[in-house]
């Protein structure tokens, strides 16, 4: 029988180290970056006062979170900031003073003053998609023919912006009808198991996702990797990925040259498609099978939003 091997302090120490990691694998990479932020905010607070992070006390933290509030910080925010203080007291295993009596008043008194409506993105409607895409094409160059699929390819797919940078070309199955898109991840599927949107193509070329994204693949000479690649500042096509704030950028800016109005974010793509797909009469399964809004609700927004005007009671008033 063979002898295990005496587990030195050395592994201990390794193991308690990946430990850790899985730990911060549990939170998105987006939300370990809004955390870490949000510390370094929280740190520096502190010492400019000579206070103690960590641990810290109730008073110290509803301090803070009123000096946020009194800023301007929106409620949302300030929600994120103490979660994250308490994500790092329970990781340090101190007592959480984020779950006193005097922080949950703060909380809620600032809630109630500032009122916790969630500011949306305009979404921006075919009409407008049609107007931006206008503008990109005047440019006719290879930047236009990229930025005129990942505008398409966002709205008709109803992806967000992560998922939309995130597109390889190994996540693509050209078919008769259009193409099929694999989402190796997303916000509400952060464990990666994966889904398949459909685009078709459009009957009107002008707005066609499939046509578009297939234009761009062949101008780029794209075969394999990243789709939505960046260029250097002399136009040369990189091979490293775009992100997600370039999304908003790109939209921002063909919006702006197209006189829309409002506030544009990568968001207003896939706000966009499921306000038209409302319009356009879609039921709500068919639109979830699209945008996989795991919130029925939420999507309810946006159909109601796009029908405030059209399902008014008054205009049944004769």
């Amino acid at each position: 029988m063979t002898a295990l091997a005496a587990i030195t302090p050395a592994d201990i120490e390794v193991t308690a180290e990946r430990a850790k990691q899985y730990g911060r694998s549990a939170k998105s990479g987006a939300t370990q970056r809004a955390y870490g932020s949000d510390l370094a905010d929280f740190r520096a607070w502190c010492e400019a006062r000579g206070l103690c992070a960590l641990p810290s006390t109730s008073q110290t933290i509803a301090c803070y979170l009123s000096d946020l509030a009194d800023a301007g910080r929106k409620v949302a925010t300030i929600r994120r900031r103490l979660a994250a203080i308490a994500d790092l007291h329970s990781l340090h295993e101190y007592e959480n003073p984020a779950k006193t009596k005097v922080v949950r008043e703060i909380i809620r008194g600032i809630a109630r003053e500032k009122g916790t409506a969630p500011h949306k993105k305009v979404a921006i409607s075919v009409d407008g998609l049609r107007a931006a895409l206008r503008t990109i094409d005047a440019a006719c160059d290879l930047r236009a023919v990229r930025d005129r699929a990942l505008l398409l390819v966002g709205f008709f797919g109803a992806l967000r912006r992560s998922e939309l940078v995130a597109i390889d070309v190994e996540d693509l199955r050209f078919e008769r009808k259009g193409v099929v898109l694999t989402i190796r991840r997303s916000k509400t599927d952060q464990e990666a198991q994966g889904v398949d949107v459909g685009i078709p193509q459009h009957p009107d070329q002008a707005i066609d996702p499939v046509r578009a994204l297939r234009s761009w693949l062949d101008a780029a000479g794209i075969i394999s990797g990243p789709i939505f690649r960046s260029f250097s500042l002399h136009g040369a096509l990189q091979e490293r990925r775009i992100g997600g704030r370039d999304v908003a950028r790109i939209l921002q800016r063909a919006a702006k040259d197209a006189g829309i109005a409002g506030d544009i974010g990568g968001h207003s793509l896939r706000a966009g498609f499921v306000t038209a797909a409302a319009k356009a009469g879609v039921s709500i399964d068919r639109i979830q099978a699209v945008s996989r809004h795991k919130s029925v609700p939420i999507l309810l927004g946006y159909v109601r939003r796009a029908n405030v005007l059209e399902d008014a009671p008054q205009l049944a008033i004769r």
